[in-house]
């Protein structure tokens, strides 16, 4: 096994200037900074390192003045719980005073407590994978909760009881289901029964970063084993109730088989395939488009975003019934150029549920829709 201080020099080499400013002002000022969470984790994870979240012992107004005295932009993000933002250039990084989290009713905010600690900091994580933290003064990482040892053994388990920590905050369990997908991980026997207890009774203490952390969980490119845990255990219903999502399906072994299918399709839009999962894993005869409107309102949609998700509401919902060229041109008009053949893919694979006749028509429809797109990408009406 890879020793965790050779990691720790490899992994000092990532540090920019930038950052490393922000490191040494904090020290020099006498508090502990530790870089933490998923730049460790993507880092040993073997994945490309993307943003840099700080841990500090300084308190937030201490933050903001002394990187200030050093002409760097802050900006506090976090409210109560203590995050500042430093921009440099055009960089951005995360800092955040260490806290202790106390929940008193579960899917609410907890109550919020600076604490000069790190590990009353450490101890509120939820994965042990997201404890683990490079100490920046030694060069070394540093894994109080056995995160390392999950990450080789390709498992993932929790700090503390999973069963509490996932009904703290429903956001955890769309966490798992990412965490699962991007790094192969299994999680422990715990989490999964605690997962199956839960079910649509799951709760978020934040609305407003439900939707954050479901396109995060879009965008890994293999979700399939993520994506069975949310449907399996009934967390979509949780997440957009009143949806007609299918509750079973006749033969045990379609819903895999589905799962398979549509995760094999290659989405270059994190709504578009959201849309996907809303239209193939639901009742799609009960489905109307004021649904569409609940989800974007349960996801606290932009106007655009809004309007792209009922468009391919729509879009699928008028799709040519007959192979008639003037017909597919005008729906690949309305559709747009840049998710019609996606949607007709959703369509087909939505009939594969019923075996409808249609289904046997899929590859002279996409054949057509290709040619049509690439006559309107080069300007040919016709």
């Amino acid at each position: 096994m890879t020793d965790l201080k050779q990691k720790g020099e490899e992994f000092s080499k990532l540090l920019g200037p930038a950052l490393t400013k922000i490191i040494h002002t904090l020290q020099q000022h006498g508090k502990e900074v530790y870089i933490i969470g998923g730049a460790v984790r993507d880092f040993l994870c073997d994945h490309p390192v993307k943003d840099y979240d700080v841990a500090t012992n300084a308190l937030p107004e201490q933050i903001i003045n002394w990187l200030s005295n050093v002409n760097i932009k802050t900006k506090p993000i976090g409210g109560k719980f203590g995050t500042v933002l430093a921009i440099a250039g055009k960089e951005a990084f995360d800092i955040s005073t260490y806290r202790r989290e106390t929940f008193t009713t579960y899917g609410k905010p907890p109550n919020i407590t600076f604490v000069e600690s790190l590990n009353d900091d450490l101890i509120r994580r939820d994965f042990r994978i997201n404890s683990i933290l490079y100490d920046p003064q030694n060069q070394t990482i540093v894994d109080y909760y056995g995160g390392w040892d999950d990450i080789q053994n390709h498992s993932l388990s929790m700090i503390g009881n999973p069963s509490i920590r996932l009904r703290e905050d429903g956001l955890r369990i769309i966490r798992l289901a990412r965490f699962m997908s991007k790094f192969d991980l299994t999680p422990e026997p715990e989490i999964l029964s605690a997962v199956q207890s839960i079910g649509e009774s799951i709760k978020f203490r934040s609305i407003r970063v439900i939707q954050l952390e479901l396109f995060k969980f879009l965008r890994v490119q293999a979700i399939q084993s993520g994506l069975s845990l949310l449907l399996h255990n009934k967390i979509f219903q949780g997440i957009f109730p009143g949806y007609p999502f299918i509750l079973s399906f006749k033969s045990g072994k379609q819903l895999p088989t589905l799962i398979e299918t549509f995760c094999s399709l290659e989405f270059k839009d994190e709504i578009i395939r959201l849309f996907g999962i809303l239209l193939i894993f639901s009742n799609t005869s009960k489905v109307k488009e004021s649904h569409f409107e609940s989800v974007s309102k349960n996801l606290s949609f932009s106007k655009r975003q809004n309007q792209l998700l009922v468009r391919l509401y729509n879009s699928w919902n008028t799709f040519p019934a007959s192979i008639e060229i003037d017909k597919i041109k005008r729906w690949v008009r309305a559709t747009g150029i840049n998710s019609s053949e996606m949607v007709a893919k959703l369509f087909f694979l939505n009939l594969s549920k019923t075996e409808d006749m249609l289904y046997d028509q899929e590859e002279e429809y996409l054949r057509i829709i290709r040619e049509i797109v690439e006559r309107l990408k080069s300007g040919k009406s016709r």
